[in-house]
């Protein structure tokens, strides 16, 4: 298994942050967050990601070429869960946006998502302005605790 980045277990690392309300259709028969449900919280962060980032821009049209989710610790109902997204790294046709799942202050799972822009059914160049929404959502940094 490949090794963590610690950056990415800090709820501070990243840009945007959705605050959900867990259901009980989200819970498997341990009471514990089922795992295929925990995509769909990704999920719905993922699509809010796009009003932010992109505000105000020509909605481009990316679909999802990778998608790799980690579970690092049980998720528990009932309760919120705090879907954190950023980007790590983007070129001319494509970005990794990458999403951490926080519940009462722990990372309990990693999301990575690779997206191609496409246009007429092939992978095309971002837009530059969509660029410049990619690079404001870049994961930060944050200092470790003094």
């Amino acid at each position: 298994m490949a090794s963590i980045d610690l950056q990415r277990l800090k709820l501070a690392a990243y840009p945007l942050t959705r605050t959900l309300t867990t259901r009980v259709s989200d819970m498997d028969g341990n009471g514990h967050l089922n795992a295929i449900r925990i995509g769909h919280l990704y999920e719905d962060a993922r699509a809010a990601f796009y009003g932010v980032a992109f505000e105000g821009l020509p909605r481009i049209r990316a679909v999802v070429a990778e998608l790799k989710i980690r579970y690092l610790r049980e998720g528990r109902w009932p309760g919120e869960v705090e879907v954190a997204t950023g980007i790590e790294s983007f070129g001319g046709r494509s970005y990794v946006m990458v999403q951490g799942l926080f519940q009462a202050g722990l990372c309990i799972g990693l999301c990575d998502t690779v997206l191609v822009n496409t246009a007429h059914g092939h992978a095309a160049p971002l837009p530059e302005a969509n660029l410049a929404g990619l690079e404001r959502m870049r994961l930060r940094d944050v200092p470790a605790a003094v």
